[in-house]
């Protein structure tokens, strides 16, 4: 039994165990926020020789201990010193829980047989030998079944009375892809924690299938203080049942194609057999219309359903479609990558049951449609906005991104130097009239970057635009290929010298446009006093709100899950040298 933790939190830990069906396995070593060995071993005044000669970080390493007659799964027991990391290499291969386990325990005798070695020499040797084998296995076959991770789980046991900040950095290792890591901060409270980072926020910042690392840095905390830690670990739930939100609109509908756009199956008839479903062109010219992107996931020879979709003229209005022999679930997962939007805004419609059932499973909050009732699509609430010149162009938005995806894969560079040849320039201006239905559109479209969470109607946006004690910015965004229309809207509180609403359009997410319009508001608001940000953190918004954190924004007080942060005049701004801002 492990004598630190209660019975009740031992409890805890046992119980997130359970709710798991497979995870990874990853190697966490101690490491240092400094490091440049070996010639800081000679140089650094902090320098502690371990028994492999590198610098002890942790009072006593990592100490496993275990949860008990439960579950052979341990908890890791660290005091971590100034300058200390949690660190691994990373891989999401994922395994089932007992072949996990299995390999743990067969690591755990080759550690004691270690341990046990009594000449220091050989000792030493058989460590730096055994962190190499598991460094280079964590390396190998990354991701190789195609199973992937609903979360990041980080568990911890806090038995302070003080919050620990951690923060979570993931880089690739590749310097092209290296520049921007993924970096999200956790707050560690005093008792049990658990903090679930879905992969999919992950994804867009990390090329899980290269070379990355994993890094857990404490911020707050000194070394007669531990931390127990459970499962560091991608794992994917035994049933994992999103929350039900509101409604979500639709923004893209995904079809198959044999049985569902047109009657019949290409590979078993030419074209001429094929006969297009009645009133299919009209329902998506319609839903283009609105804004709403049509895509497809089809199992098919793409070639040859491309050939039929020009035939029936329809092939202009499907944006990124997925036509191949994989399963459905993996075009749609390649889709919500490509369209960077959340899968409850995604229809699938498809004839087949099983193609239905499959996608589910996988995407339990996608919602999807027997072809048969087609007709009905343009009836469905979710489906209801009101068009604008934004909404219409939608489309031509995101068949430039494509060319933006492209040039972005075959740029030889890092990827900042990649935006700034991008020209990228936002422009803002005022909420005019003709700007209120787009605005309108943003705050019930935008969930990822709403930073308040305010979903105005439409006379409350009239009655802002003429308040005096406001600024709005209508943000305008565009770049060499092309111009992505108005992607954000801001408010700064004159009087309060805060910003107290801020949004964007998922479509500009990770080209460094809401470090632009920050470093803008600093530069313009910082002379008059302390600049002030009102956040209100959701489980969509958190990891966009990861700007606040880059520009060292800190935090002033606590209202619930209201953040009221402080940026002090007294400090310097970081400079903005991708983004052009006109004004």
């Amino acid at each position: 039994m492990n004598q630190d933790l209660s019975s009740e939190v031992l409890d805890d830990f046992v119980k997130t165990l359970s709710s798991i069906d497979k995870r990874s396995v990853l190697h966490w070593t101690e490491h240092c926020t400094e490091c440049a060995m070996p010639s800081c071993f000679k140089t650094c005044q902090l320098y502690s020789p371990r028994v492999d000669g590198k610098c002890q970080r942790f009072v006593n390493g990592i100490q496993p201990m275990g949860l008990g007659k439960k579950t052979p799964q341990k908890t890791l027991k660290i005091q971590f010193k100034q300058w200390g990391v949690l660190a691994s290499q990373g891989n999401c291969l994922l395994f089932d829980f007992s072949e996990a386990e299995s390999y743990e325990k067969k690591d755990l005798k080759v550690a004691t047989a270690i341990a046990n070695t009594p000449i220091q020499s050989l000792k030493k040797k058989l460590i730096q030998k055994r962190y190499s084998v598991k460094k280079n296995k964590v390396k190998q076959n990354l991701n190789a079944n195609n199973l992937l991770p609903d979360y990041f789980l980080i568990e911890c046991y806090n038995p302070s009375d003080q919050s620990i900040t951690l923060t979570l950095t993931i880089r690739n290792e590749d310097p092209k892809f290296s520049k921007i890591p993924f970096q999200y901060k956790v707050e560690i409270n005093s008792g049990y924690n658990k903090e679930l980072i879905p992969f999919t926020e992950i994804e867009k910042r990390i090329r899980t299938k290269l070379d990355f690392r994993i890094d857990l840095t404490p911020e707050n905390i000194d070394e007669t203080h531990p931390l127990y830690f459970g499962l560091l670990e991608f794992v994917q739930f035994k049933d994992h049942k999103p929350t039900q939100k509101k409604l979500s609109k639709i923004k893209c509908i995904v079809w198959d194609l044999d049985n569902t756009l047109w009657h019949g199956i290409l590979t078993e008839s030419g074209v001429s057999d094929l006969r297009l479903r009645s009133g299919v062109t009209n329902v998506l010219a319609s839903l283009e219309e609105k804004g709403i992107l049509n895509s497809i996931a089809s199992k098919n020879k793409h070639e040859d359903a491309i050939q039929v979709l020009e035939h029936f003229g329809l092939s202009e209005y499907f944006v990124f479609p997925k036509i191949s022999w994989q399963p459905k679930s993996n075009s749609i997962r390649e889709l919500i990558k490509d369209l960077n939007i959340s899968i409850d805004t995604l229809l699938f419609v498809d004839d087949s049951k099983f193609e239905r059932e499959e996608v589910k499973n996988i995407f339990p909050n996608i919602k999807v449609l027997d072809a048969e009732y087609i007709d009905s699509i343009l009836g469905l609430d979710e489906v209801q906005t009101n068009a604008t010149d934004e909404s219409k162009n939608r489309k031509s938005f995101y068949l430039r991104e494509a060319q933006r995806k492209q040039e972005a894969e075959n740029f030889d560079g890092e990827y900042l130097t990649f935006l700034k040849s991008c020209e990228i320039k936002l422009t803002l201006l005022s909420l005019e009239k003709e700007f209120f239905q787009r605005v309108f559109e943003l705050t019930q479209r935008t969930n990822q970057m709403n930073f308040s969470g305010n979903l105005y109607e439409e006379g409350r946006i009239e009655k802002i635009a003429s308040d005096p004690n406001l600024d709005t910015y209508v943000m305008q965004c565009a770049d060499k290929f092309g111009d992505y229309g108005i992607v954000g809207f801001a408010i700064i509180d004159k009087e309060k010298n805060q910003l107290i609403d801020l949004m964007f359009s998922c479509r500009i997410q990770s080209k460094r446009i809401e470090h632009a319009f920050i470093n803008f508001c600093l530069n313009k608001y910082l002379p008059k006093d302390d600049f002030r940000v009102k956040y209100k953190k959701t489980e969509r918004n958190k990891f966009s709100a990861q700007v606040f954190d880059d520009f060292a924004f800190e935090t002033e007080k606590k209202l619930e899950d209201t953040h009221f942060l402080i940026f002090k005049s007294n400090k310097s701004i970081p400079s903005n040298d991708v983004v052009e801002v006109i004004k």
